[in-house]
C-alpha cells in the first residue's frame, strides 16, 4: 500500500510541473503579441528620433565649448640618472636612499663597491712603468737593428763575394799551379838523389886510382855518402808528402774553398732573407708595445673617469624616485626597486632614478579622437586635483599632439599646492570656445560655407564665415544676420 501511495504523489507530481510549464508558454505569447506594434497607429517600444530641421531663425546668443579630460600631473623639471661607464662594468650596490626621498643638491644619493675597481687602477699604476721601460728597451733594439741591418747584409755580401772570387781564382789557377808545384817538388827531389848517388859513386872510382892517403879519402867519402843517405832519405819523404798533396790535401782544399763559396752564398742568402724581416718585426713589436701602452693610458683614464662617476649625488633639490615615469606611472620602478638593494647591479645606461625640482609640474591628458578638433595652444584651462576638489588650479593649453594613436595635450599650470606631485591625476576642463553673442546655425542646414535663406516667397544662396562647431551646430562669424531664416536647400 506504501508503494502504490508513492507512485500516486510522483503521478500528482509530474501533471503539476507539466500544467506550470504550459502555463508558462502561453504567458510567453501573450506578452510577444503585447509587443508587436499597433498596425493601425505604427507605434512600437522605440522613442521617435529627432526630425532634421528643414528651417531655422537666426537669433543671436551665448555659445561656448567645453572639452573635459582626465589628466595627470608630470614633472617639467627632471634630473634622470644613469649611468655609462667607459671601461668599468660592474656597478654592485651598497645603499641607495628610499623611494620618493626628499633631497638637496649634492646629497649623495646612491653608494656602489669601487674597492675592486680602485685595486685595478692601482695595479695599472704600478706595472705602468716597467712597461715604459720596456718600450724603451724595445726602441732601442730597433734603433740598432735598422743601422746593423744593411751593414750586415752589405758585409755578408762582400763575404760571398770574395769566397766565389777565392774559388774562382783557386780552381783556375791555385789548384793547377798547386799541383805543379808537387810534381816538380818531387822532380827536384829525384834530381838531387840523383846528383848525391853519382857524386858518391865517382868518388868511390877516382879514390881507387889515385895517390891521396887513406885518411882524406874516408873523410870525403863519408861526406858524400851522408849526402846521399839525405838525398835518399828526401826523395822518400818528398814522395810521401807529394803522394799525400795530390791525393789528399789539394783535393780537400778545392773541397773547402767550394764549402766556403756555398756557405757565405747561404749566409747571405740568409741574411737578405732572415734580417729584413728580424727588422720588420721589432718594427711591429715597437708599434704594438705603443698601441699596449696607450690602450693602457687610455684605459686607465676610463677607469678613473669610472671612479669619479660612481659618486651619485643629485644634480638639485627635489624629490628622488626609482625609474622613469611614463604617462604619469613610474613604469620601471617595480624593476628598479629589486636592483636598489645591497648587492644589487646596475646595468649602464638604465634610468635608475629621476629627481623632480618641486614646484616643475605640468600636465597631459590623452585626447579622445573626437575632442582633438576643438583643441589649440594657448587655450585657456581650469584644473581641479583628484586629491583636492576645492582646489582650482589655472592653466593653458601648450602643445597639441596630432600624431594618430597617441593624441595628447599638454598644459601648463599656476602649481602652488606643495602636496601635488608627479603621477597625481586630475580633472581638466578647456574653454576651446566662447561667445556671449553669436549666431549659430544647425549642421545639416548649411551647405559647405554656405547657406540658404528666406528672401520673401524666394530661396537665395549666401556665403557665410563659419566658426567653431560643437558637431550640432556652427557660429556664424559674418554673413548672416539676427531674424534671418535659414532653409534647406
Amino acid at each position: 500500500m506504501a508503494k502504490e501511495k508513492h507512485l500516486n504523489n510522483q503521478n500528482m507530481k509530474r501533471k503539476l510541473i507539466a500544467n506550470l510549464i504550459s502555463l508558462t508558454i502561453i504567458l510567453g505569447h501573450v506578452f510577444a503579441e503585447d509587443q508587436k506594434p499597433n498596425p493601425e497607429t505604427g507605434n512600437n517600444s522605440k522613442e521617435p528620433s529627432e526630425p532634421t530641421p528643414s528651417e531655422h531663425t537666426a537669433k543671436t546668443g551665448p555659445f561656448h565649448i567645453k572639452v573635459e579630460l582626465d589628466a595627470f600631473f608630470s614633472a617639467e623639471k627632471e634630473h634622470k640618472i644613469s649611468l655609462s661607464p667607459e671601461a668599468w662594468a660592474d656597478m654592485t650596490l651598497i645603499s641607495a636612499l628610499s623611494h620618493g626621498t626628499k633631497v638637496k643638491k649634492g646629497q649623495s644619493i646612491l653608494s656602489l663597491e669601487t674597492k675592486k675597481l680602485k685595486k685595478t687602477i692601482e695595479e695599472i699604476e704600478i706595472g705602468s712603468p716597467s712597461a715604459k721601460l720596456a718600450l724603451k728597451l724595445l726602441e732601442s733594439e730597433l734603433a740598432s737593428l735598422e743601422k746593423s741591418t744593411p751593414l750586415i747584409i752589405e758585409k755578408t755580401q762582400r763575404e760571398k763575394n770574395i769566397a766565389d772570387e777565392n774559388l774562382s781564382y783557386y780552381e783556375k789557377v791555385g789548384h793547377p799551379e798547386a799541383i805543379r808545384a808537387t810534381e816538380l817538388s818531387l822532380h827536384f827531389a829525384m834530381q838531387g838523389y840523383d846528383y848525391a848517388k853519382e857524386e858518391y859513386e865517382q868518388l868511390l872510382k877516382m879514390y881507387e886510382a889515385d895517390d891521396l892517403t887513406e885518411e882524406t879519402e874516408e873523410i870525403i867519402l863519408k861526406r858524400a855518402k851522408n849526402s846521399f843517405e839525405r838525398a835518399s832519405e828526401n826523395l822518400r819523404l818528398s814522395k810521401m808528402s807529394i803522394n799525400r798533396q795530390l791525393k789528399i790535401s789539394l783535393p780537400q782544399q778545392l773541397i773547402s774553398k767550394k764549402s766556403t763559396a756555398v756557405i757565405g752564398e747561404i749566409t747571405f742568402q740568409d741574411s737578405m732573407l732572415v734580417l729584413p724581416r728580424t727588422l720588420e718585426q721589432k718594427r711591429h713589436s715597437v708599434q704594438k708595445a705603443k698601441r699596449d701602452q696607450a690602450k693602457a693610458e687610455e684605459n686607465l683614464k676610463k677607469l678613473k673617469t669610472d671612479l669619479e662617476s660612481f659618486e651619485i649625488v643629485s644634480p638639485a633639490n627635489g624629490t628622488l624616485y626609482y625609474g622613469l615615469s611614463k604617462d604619469g606611472k613610474w613604469i620601471t620602478a617595480p624593476a628598479i626597486i629589486k636592483k636598489l638593494v645591497p648587492g644589487g647591479k646596475l646595468a649602464p645606461r638604465e634610468v635608475f632614478m629621476t629627481i623632480v625640482e618641486p614646484g616643475s609640474l605640468g600636465l597631459r591628458a590623452i585626447v579622445p579622437e573626437a575632442k582633438l578638433t576643438h583643441l589649440k595652444n594657448d587655450l585657456a584651462a581650469t584644473i581641479i586635483p583628484t586629491s583636492n576638489p576645492s582646489l582650482k588650479i589655472k592653466g593653458k593649453v601648450i602643445n597639441v599632439n596630432h600624431i594618430p594613436g597617441s593624441f595628447s595635450v599638454t598644459l601648463s599650470a599656476e602649481i602652488k599646492d606643495p602636496l601635488l606631485f608627479p603621477g597625481m591625476t586630475a580633472k581638466v576642463t578647456i574653454i576651446a570656445a566662447k561667445y556671449d553673442k553669436v549666431i549659430t546655425v544647425p549642421n545639416a542646414l548649411l551647405n559647405d560655407s554656405n547657406v540658404w535663406i528666406m528672401n520673401g516667397e524666394d530661396k537665395i544662396q549666401r556665403p557665410v564665415k563659419l566658426g567653431p562647431s560643437d558637431g550640432k551646430v556652427t557660429v556664424i562669424l559674418e554673413g548672416l544676420n539676427d531674424g534671418e531664416k535659414v532653409v534647406s536647400k
